[in-house]
């Protein structure tokens, strides 16, 4: 009866483990360029049951096996593509195939899929809030958002007549192993980054591959999930306090 509880215990921990990481999902429905996570849920590890007599318990019959606890095996990256949304701004990017926009921050390079750059104090083009844009030669200098921008990612003044860079777009050969979600929807990479050539729409934006009616299906499933646990946890709890009330030794 009390192996119950490991049971109970864990399904609550890890439905809460999980409904964070949709949570964050549904936060992020409308961030360019983010890739949806998925908490993937494992059991920890197998016991064998027995079936036994009521006195004689002498010879056991095997009836098989059962995981008492369950647990959170990884939270794992969906990189699949989001669609385009058409803007009017002239410093938005999106990305037409595989790769990642790179930019310089204060603890080396990041990389992203996020497109909507801005320009900093400088004048440098800039993620907000993560760093400057790198070109293939380096952080890009605009001094204006008159801009204009051709498929390669080449970024010229207003009347074309000036090149100020072009954007730097990378690729790795296993994101699984190489890339690791941070905060402001930037990964960091462990592995070589590879430089690809990619269309880049201008004046568009990647959206958020986290399906927003999905990720809702999931969260009521966990909820059920979780509230259910604690509603047998509690039956539990009265179950041994009455037992130890009622069925304990007497004076």
């Amino acid at each position: 009866m009390f192996q119950g509880f490991y049971t109970l215990t864990s399904g609550v921990l890890t439905q809460n483990r999980n409904l964070n990481v949709i949570s964050n999902n549904m936060a992020n429905a409308t961030t360019p360029g983010f890739k949806s996570d998925r908490y993937i849920i494992s059991d920890f590890r197998e016991e064998m049951i027995l079936r036994t007599g009521n006195k004689n318990k002498t010879n056991p019959a095997r009836i098989g096996t059962k995981s008492m606890i369950i647990s959170g095996a990884d939270v794992t990256t969906d990189y699949s593509q989001g669609g385009y949304s058409v803007t009017s701004g002239s410093l938005d990017f999106a990305l037409g195939g595989n790769g990642f926009f790179c930019i310089q921050t204060d603890n080396g390079t990041v990389y992203t899929r996020n497109g909507n750059f801005s320009l900093d104090e400088e004048g440098y083009l800039c993620l907000p809030t993560v760093g400057r844009v790198l070109g293939t030669d380096g952080p890009i200098r605009l001094g204006t958002d008159r801009i204009t921008a051709d498929r390669a990612g080449n970024l010229y003044s207003e009347d074309g007549e000036v090149l100020f860079g072009r954007l730097m777009v990378v690729d790795f050969q296993d994101y699984d192993t190489q890339l690791t979600k941070e905060n402001g929807n930037v990964f960091r990479a462990t592995g070589n980054a590879v430089p690809v050539e990619v269309q880049i729409q201008w004046k568009a934006l990647e959206n958020s591959n986290a399906d927003p009616i999905d990720q809702m299906t999931r969260m009521m499933a966990g909820q059920r999930a979780l509230q259910s646990s604690a509603q047998v946890m509690k039956m539990y709890d009265q179950l041994i306090s009455k037992m130890v009330s009622q069925l304990g030794p007497t004076a």
